[in-house]
């Protein structure tokens, strides 16, 4: 399947994707992409993304690389750690598989806002159902 088909594919399967705005934009072999548009309604009361938001943006983003190798996965554990409030229009996270072995794998991801500040980390690790 080409690149373009792929990230479509990933964009329309998840209704809990859709309806947070947070959709893939970029793939490739171990690295993917995603990006969300901040809404009022992804916002905390201090009006930086809402810390569920972020980590829900960097479990998408460590199940779409996973996508491209397995067909049923799950999240074991996430681990996030916030540097900076995540302010400005919107929020792009990248996920890379640092350790893919045959029923987990075990993905690094990193958000950053408008300017390219750091805003999370976190380590994901993946249960490969098959």
């Amino acid at each position: 399947m080409d690149k373009q088909r792929f990230i479509n594919e990933v964009n329309t399967r998840c209704e809990f994707n859709k309806y947070n705005h947070i959709f893939a934009t970029d793939i490739e072999p171990e690295l993917a992409v995603v990006e969300a548009e901040l809404r009022p309604e992804s916002m905390n009361p201090l009006g930086m993304a809402h810390g569920g938001f972020v980590y829900s943006m960097c479990d998408i983003a460590a199940g779409v690389v996973v996508s491209q190798y397995a067909g049923k996965f799950v999240t074991l554990s996430g681990n996030l750690y916030f540097m900076r409030p995540g302010k400005g229009k919107k929020l792009r996270c990248e996920a890379q598989i640092i350790k893919r072995g045959r029923t987990v794998n075990v993905v690094d991801t990193c958000v950053f806002d408008d300017s390219g500040a750091v805003t999370a980390k976190g380590t994901f690790e993946i249960y490969i159902m098959e």
